[in-house]
């Protein structure tokens, strides 16, 4: 890499860490209190979704056997 490449590589990084210090400090204040209401609503949401996962999971199961019954009774 030339010299110059590397200043503006260097050049481009600095910017960007200017960039992010400057919305850190532009952040509104976070509430605790909504942090731990969406923290727990993220929960129940991985929850309810790892449920679905499994009843599709066996949905597929039941599907594929029948499917298969199927084809047994239907073959010659």
């Amino acid at each position: 890499m030339t010299d110059s490449r590397y200043a503006q590589a260097v050049h481009r990084v600095e910017n960007a860490l200017a960039r992010l210090e400057a919305a850190i400090q532009a952040r509104p204040p976070v509430d605790p209190e909504e942090v731990t209401r969406v923290a727990t609503a993220l929960r129940a949401a991985e929850e309810q979704n790892a449920a679905l996962v499994l009843a599709n999971r066996q949905a597929a199961e039941r599907l594929e056997q029948t499917i298969g019954r199927l084809r047994g009774l239907l073959a010659p």
